[in-house]
């Protein structure tokens, strides 16, 4: 049986305090600095930072745990779910938020304390899985 779609609301309390760390988004543990997926490959060196707004493209890998698959600045960031990353038979979410400090041990065991998680969340687009088995002109 397949789980409801989730709420704004549990959006913004599931993805509130995600450490800014994945596969595919790295940040600068050591300067407390992202950068945006468009600035990095323009080959901009603007990094972002504690406060700065944040357009962020994630996916819930197989009902298990959040993912960040895109980071991007204000200048550059999305409305879309199917803009960011395309649909997937994954609960999917495009979300504004303020980058935040907070204590982070990564999978190494390393304490960092002021690393870059996601702060003031709102949501801009949710997919859940359902539209990922949808036809495209559906």
């Amino acid at each position: 049986m397949a789980l409801p779609p989730r709420t704004e609301a549990d959006l913004r309390r599931e993805l509130t305090g995600l450490v800014v760390e994945s596969l595919a988004v790295r940040q600068d543990l050591s300067h407390r600095s992202v950068r945006c997926a468009v600035c990095a490959a323009a080959g901009d060196p603007a990094d972002r930072t504690v406060g700065d707004e944040v357009c962020v493209a994630l996916r819930e890998y197989e009902g298990f745990t959040w993912e960040i698959q895109d980071l991007y600045c204000p200048d550059h960031g999305v409305d879309r779910v199917a803009d960011a990353v395309g649909v997937e038979a994954d609960d999917q979410a495009v979300v504004s938020a303020l980058l935040e400090a907070a204590g982070y041990h990564s999978p190494d065991g390393q304490y960092h304390p002021e690393a870059l998680t996601l702060g003031a969340v709102e949501v801009v687009d949710y997919s859940p899985a359902a539209e990922g088995y949808r036809a495209p002109d559906e």
